[in-house]
């Protein structure tokens, strides 16, 4: 059961790895149309600096990239370092099931159906690793 709860642990981890390297080449490629550049090029003033919505956009876009892959790193090492013979830590879990929580929220909120089923999927497999985790006993 210990490697079951590390391979679904490790899963999600590889997921956050993998969604923030595909923003992070998303922004680097520049996939958005010219069209959607001049409808998002707006002045706006986010904590008093002026910007345009289109480059807060990207910079949101790839702050999301970067963040996401270090949450898989950092996840990743709580594996590697945790030992042979032990669990992934409860609050580890319980701290990924609320981020994928708030990735559900926002994909019904914000954006689209993809974030709300990858957030599912994520939640299912992050309470199954919790539950061995706590049933190790």
């Amino acid at each position: 059961m210990k490697k079951i709860a590390k391979i679904l642990y490790g899963i999600n981890s590889l997921t956050c790895i993998f969604i923030g390297s595909l923003h992070t080449i998303a922004h680097y490629s520049d996939l958005a149309t010219e069209e959607l550049k001049t409808i998002l090029n707006h002045k706006i003033v986010v904590t008093g600096i002026e910007s345009n919505i289109w480059h807060l956009w990207q910079g949101m876009s790839l702050m999301m990239g970067f963040l996401l892959i270090i949450i898989g790193i950092l996840n990743l090492s709580i594996i590697k370092n945790s030992g042979k013979d032990k669990y992934p830590p409860i609050s580890a879990s319980i701290i990924m099931i609320l981020m994928l929580l708030g990735v559900i929220y926002m994909g019904i909120n914000y954006f689209s159906a993809w974030q709300v089923y990858g957030g599912i999927f994520g939640i299912i497999l992050q309470s199954i690793c919790l539950f061995l985790s706590i049933q190790k006993k």
